[in-house]
């Protein structure tokens, strides 16, 4: 399942690439946001480039009908894994839904539009479950946005903290 969404934020992009390549940023915001057993697992900063892998437990937001609920629990571990080309402000994050054969792949795009940031992310979830993949998708897409919206609101409230 894709789907795509858009965050338009009061600095530039200049600014903010600091901020999304800065380990303590990302527990700091995960942590906010209500996640749990947060652990930074790499890495890696330099030529221009930034990613960080990050495991983390997160409450399942939207209520699980009858035929998912031996498939996602009430936590799902999360191994998250963020990537930016901070020249170019071009990145990417994947999530790992740990016991559960979920993968969520985001490309991302932070460009200067009149002056402030505007991040573009075009996400891409599937769901490895014969027959209720489809389903599945489309709980988790939900979670997943329900997730997004909580993550921007925490993000654009740090933010001043962290530019």
């Amino acid at each position: 399942m894709k789907y795509s969404e858009r965050i338009d934020y009061p600095q530039t992009a200049a600014q903010l690439l600091p901020v999304f390549s800065n380990p303590a940023f990302f527990e700091a915001k995960y942590a906010a946001s209500g996640a749990h057993d947060i652990r930074v697992l790499e890495t890696e900063h330099g030529n221009g480039r930034f990613r960080i892998k990050v495991s983390r437990k997160v409450p399942t937001d939207v209520p699980i009908p009858s035929f998912a609920r031996s498939l996602v629990p009430q936590d799902i571990t999360l191994i998250q894994t963020d990537s930016w080309d901070l020249e170019r402000g071009v990145g990417s994050l994947d999530i790992e839904f740990v016991g559960i054969p979920v993968r969520v792949h985001c490309e991302l795009l932070l460009k200067d539009v009149a002056g402030k940031a505007v991040e573009d992310l075009h996400f891409d979830i599937k769901v490895n479950v014969p027959l209720i993949g489809g389903k599945l998708e489309k709980l988790l897409a939900d979670d997943l946005k329900v997730k997004f919206a909580k993550d921007t609101a925490v993000t654009l409230g740090m933010l001043p903290g962290y530019v």
